[in-house]
């Protein structure tokens, strides 16, 4: 360490996938100055995760980026259409319908606006995009801030933690050149196997290898006329010889076949043409990109800091989904939302010795949640998958099974739907939340309950006139935390303003005068909305300022 060229930063990111580019492109947007290290020159160009949810679409819309990523996939007027099959060769067993984006605005733009309907819960539904894409808009914008260094084809070698500072070790791939990194604070975004999580020595709890994958990524440009479903985003063969996923990257010309091996096969005994060819049940013009194999795991980290209190888990470092549901990256983009204003409230001086305590203590029971929602989807949908020949058959057994199935997946919607686990989550323990007596709504993975009460999401509502009209409530909050007003701006208000500005806490005044929004936010005159777009606190008075900025700041 002593001999490499030394390199300072407040914040060192280990990692420059999906999760360890957000934590950066959150804390450029504010000017916080941090630095990326990466091994790889470009991204992973084998498509991982296909879905971005909603709530991360609500982040990248801050940042300016979202619209770059609508129709970067599949395009936005495409059918958004689930087919669970026997094989693409055989029956339809289930599917699903859901509006694209360009359909979703057309909808949107018809109908009465209600909050609590389910088009109304966000702007966005999920946007298919390949995280490879993601990661491309994500490199493209941070390329374009400041206070963002970015060392890609460097991986983190070595850490060493100290009570002032870490000292890392970076290491370039190809010349082996080192550099030493003297940050106030590390963050593992570093994936799942985690040199950061392993150095700590923090272990991993809840269900391993729940299942191992062949992962085929493939262009076949007449694809589409080797079966008769027609479009969809994805395919879920159920036949036991061909069971696993089946992702669609554009217009149905490029795939991804994730192929569930069998207990004793190995992934490269696999042959991917041949494999895909029996799932069509026809020969076809296939063009292999790259295979991969990976296992499935519901998997969380026991702890999500070090004991030195300087080093972070994010990310798949800190919890290891299995695909089912689109939860892993859009878990891992959130922990890094909830990490940078902590982290840039410390370098700005302005944090109390609670703040960076309460990452983990709100975002690892998300984690624990998330996995195990991950693991439940792919438990009952393995459990339909058991069933071979006997799929497509001609018989009154054959029609009574399938209609069970259908019965079953009918019930496992939620591996789509998921907006309830990915909007609903809440931190229910959190120690910067100040509670307000008010009864916790149910946590449902299907259906979100748009509720301003402490420790959950601030819900979306459009803006119906005054001068954000048009706009969603998301889009008036400030940088860092947000004091909404429904009557308007008193002389408490001033006080509370001061009050913060006292203890160098930066805070915007929103005025609304909209009752539709007031009775959202749960009918109180004031809410404090936090950096993360989260609830801190709401009352319909401000009586003890000192008190709601000491809790909130970590104080």
């Amino acid at each position: 360490m002593d001999t490499a060229p030394v390199v300072k930063t407040p914040i060192l990111i280990a990692g420059g996938g999906s999760v360890g580019l957000s934590l950066a492109a959150e804390l450029g947007w504010r000017g916080a100055a941090c630095l990326v290290a990466e091994p790889r020159m470009a991204p992973n160009p084998h498509p991982r995760a296909n879905a971005v949810a909603n709530r991360t679409m609500e982040y990248f819309r801050r940042w300016g980026i979202d619209r770059a990523l609508i129709g970067a996939g599949v395009p936005a007027d495409y059918s958004a259409a689930y087919f669970w099959v026997s094989t693409l060769h055989g029956r339809e067993i289930h599917r699903l319908v859901l509006p694209g984006h360009a359909e979703l605005e057309r909808i949107r733009a018809d109908s009465v606006v209600d909050p609590r309907a389910e088009l109304h819960w966000s702007p966005y539904l999920k946007t298919i995009v390949g995280q490879h894409e993601v990661e491309r808009v994500l490199r493209e914008h941070v390329a374009g801030l400041p206070s963002v260094q970015t060392r890609y084809g460097w991986s983190l070698e070595d850490f060493e933690e100290q009570s002032d500072k870490v000292i890392a070790t970076l290491k370039h791939q190809q010349t082996e050149a080192r550099l030493s990194v003297h940050a106030d604070w590390l963050v593992g975004c570093d994936g799942g196997r985690s040199l950061v999580r392993e150095k700590l020595g923090i272990g991993l709890s809840g269900r391993g290898n729940l299942a191992r994958f062949v992962s085929i990524f493939f262009k076949a440009p007449d694809f589409m006329s080797c079966h008769a479903f027609g479009p969809a985003n994805i395919f879920f063969p159920l036949h036991l010889k061909h069971r696993g996923f089946l992702l669609n990257w554009d217009t149905g010309k490029t795939w991804t076949y994730h192929l569930i091996l069998d207990e004793h096969t190995d992934w490269r005994d696999v042959d991917p043409v041949q494999a895909i060819e029996s799932l069509i049940g026809c020969s076809t013009p296939i063009e292999v990109i790259s295979v991969q194999p990976w296992t499935a795991h519901a998997l969380t980290a026991e702890r999500y800091r070090s004991d030195g209190g300087r080093v972070f888990l994010a990310g798949d470092a800190a919890h290891l989904f299995t695909p089912t549901g689109g939860l892993g990256m859009n878990t891992g983009v959130s922990d890094a939302i909830d990490l940078a204003w902590k982290l840039q409230a410390c370098v700005d001086g302005w944090a109390g010795p609670e703040l960076l305590r309460s990452y983990e203590c709100e975002r690892r029971p998300v984690g624990i949640r998330n996995t195990a929602e991950a693991a439940d989807n792919f438990d009952r949908l393995y459990h339909v998958m058991q069933y071979g020949d006997e799929l497509d058959a001609d018989s009154s057994a054959a029609d009574a099974l399938r209609q069970t199935l259908k019965d079953d997946l009918k019930s496992q919607e939620k591996l789509l739907k998921s907006s309830g686990v990915l909007l609903g989550y809440r931190y229910a323990s959190s120690p910067i939340c100040i509670a307000d007596g008010t009864p916790e709504p149910p946590d449902d993975p299907l259906v979100y309950a748009p509720v301003a009460r402490p420790g959950h999401r601030a819900p979306h509502a459009w803006i119906s006139d005054g001068e954000h009209q048009g706009k969603s409530v998301l889009d008036v909050l400030g940088d860092w935390f947000t004091l909404l007003c429904f009557d308007g701006a008193p002389a408490c208000v001033e006080a509370f303003v001061q009050t913060a500005a006292s203890h160098g806490m930066p805070l915007k005044v929103v005025a609304l005068n909209s009752p539709d929004i007031r009775n959202l936010y749960g009918d109180r005159a004031y809410v404090l909305v936090r950096p993360d777009m989260m609830i801190a606190w709401r009352a319909d008075s401000i009586d003890a300022a000192e008190t709601i900025i000491d809790k909130t700041r970590g104080a």
